[in-house]
């Protein structure tokens, strides 16, 4: 077998291969045996046929066969002698079989970018210096004892901090707001009960702007009419702009009681423990977090030291591929926080730059963590791979065996080797660079906290 290699842009390569009949014709034999073997041809026994009456009952099989056998091997072979990290087949532009057995293929490969690590044994990383501040502990307690805090009714005017359990009615330039309008907005036009918290001086709550502001003062079975220009954010754009009227109707007013922060809250929360184990339970937690987010500054600017230091081509259908991915993600998650199709259409051409961004990163990560990989020996060990198919069993709920058949359908199986080498190169990176501890950045002062 001869192979030829021109190098072409967009990291692809033309392979121009001569395999000579006394190279195809063993193969050719192989798979005329397999077929001899298995062949029902009527006049003769199951795997009693000549080799002449199976090469002529299936010869575009054979040649088919025989023909993806050689393209593997000049894959191979491209990448062993020729120190070629194929990818994938671009372009077949031909193969020939010859009148003497020979096998001529012309083909267009997808092959890895080629570059150089830059030294990756000492990069420098600076992270802010950790640790757990009372305050912090006292934050979580505090929300503990919201969550276990109970609801009381209470006499006299709502005042901030109390719950308002309210009935309304909605128009919009003196129509029902579920006649002005065709979207549909029965939330807003209407509500026989909805429970709104009155939020803290200097917060909006989680309604409307200025809404739960105008109920301060009222008592059960008042009622008021509640006026709110819709921001210029609001959808349906056609009401961005525009004045509602609630006419509401305050049905009960309530306050929350705090649970005492004693032993007996602390056995709520996690049972058997005195209020001083679970302060150190939260602790430990709120420097678990932080270790966590120390890690992801330290990989982001290893990553970031790496890429910076790198330039080279990257396979146009793999950046196509992941770009696409992109997209869709990006799509997803802006119809999670409630994005119209209009308003993704419109913004589809900053969605497209920003997939095409990421994108980009993504892929060059990748290849320069492979590549960093294959320097050091890091791999996956078949330990490692069953580990993460059980957490994968545990995480959807399914037998083993099924994610097991789901992954071996899906090639599922590399992904996982792939996704676990990365991580521990990534770890084996974090190890080696120089982390210098600086102190955060103080919390920015107001003119008006500065004057008191």
């Amino acid at each position: 077998m001869t192979i030829s290699v021109e190098k072409l842009p967009d990291c692809k390569a033309k392979l121009s291969v001569e395999i000579p009949s006394g190279e195809v014709n063993p193969e050719r034999d192989k798979i005329v045996s397999l077929y001899a073997r298995q062949a029902k041809i009527p006049g003769f026994r199951p795997g009693k046929a000549p080799r002449s009456a199976v090469e002529k009952r299936y010869p575009q099989e054979i040649e088919g066969e025989l023909r993806d056998r050689l393209v593997s091997q000049v894959i191979r072979r491209a990448g062993s002698d020729e120190k070629l990290e194929i990818l994938g087949v671009a372009q077949m532009e031909h193969a020939i079989f010859g009148p003497d057995g020979s096998f001529a293929l012309s083909v267009t490969v997808v092959t890895a970018p080629e570059f150089s690590i830059p030294d990756y044994s000492t990069i420098p990383v600076e992270v802010p210096r950790i640790g757990v501040e009372d305050a912090q502990v006292d934050a979580v307690l505090e929300r503990m004892r919201q969550n276990f805090s109970e609801l009381a009714d209470i006499e006299g005017p709502l005042k901030r901090g109390d719950i308002a359990v309210l009935a309304w009615k909605t128009t919009l330039e003196g129509q029902p707001l579920a006649e002005a309008v065709e979207e549909d907005l029965r939330a807003l036009a209407e509500s026989e009960e909805y429970w709104m918290a009155i939020p803290e001086e200097g917060s909006d709550g989680h309604f409307l702007p200025g809404f739960a502001d105008q109920l301060i003062g009222l008592s059960k079975g008042d009622s008021r009419d509640i006026n709110i220009t819709l921001g210029e954010d609001f959808e349906p754009e056609s009401l961005r702009g525009k004045e509602l009227v609630f006419a509401v109707t305050v049905k009960e007013t309530k306050e929350r009681k705090l649970a005492p922060l004693d032993d007996t809250l602390a056995n709520r929360v996690s049972e058997g423990k005195t209020l001083e184990e679970v302060r150190e339970q939260i602790r430990a937690g709120l420097m678990a977090e932080h270790e966590r987010m120390r890690a992801n500054l330290v990989t982001n600017q290893v990553l970031a030291h790496l890429g910076e230091r790198l330039e080279f081509e990257l396979p146009q259908h793999l950046l196509f591929n992941e770009t696409q991915r992109q997209v869709n993600d990006m799509v997803y998650e802006s119809y999670q926080r409630g994005a119209t199709e209009d308003l993704i259409r419109e913004h589809q051409g900053e969605i497209l730059e920003n997939a095409q961004s990421r994108a980009k990163i993504n892929l060059k990560t990748t290849f320069i963590l492979e590549k960093i990989a294959e320097a050091e020996g890091i791999a996956a060990t078949d330990e490692e791979v069953s580990r993460q198919i059980v957490m994968l069993s545990m995480q959807s709920q399914k037998p083993v065996k099924k994610v097991m058949r789901q992954l071996r359908e899906n090639n599922g199986f590399a992904r996982i080797r792939h996704d676990v080498t990365i991580s521990k190169t990534l770890d084996f990176l974090r190890s080696k660079a120089v982390i210098t501890e600086v102190d955060p950045p103080a919390p920015e002062v107001t003119p008006e906290e500065g004057e008191n």
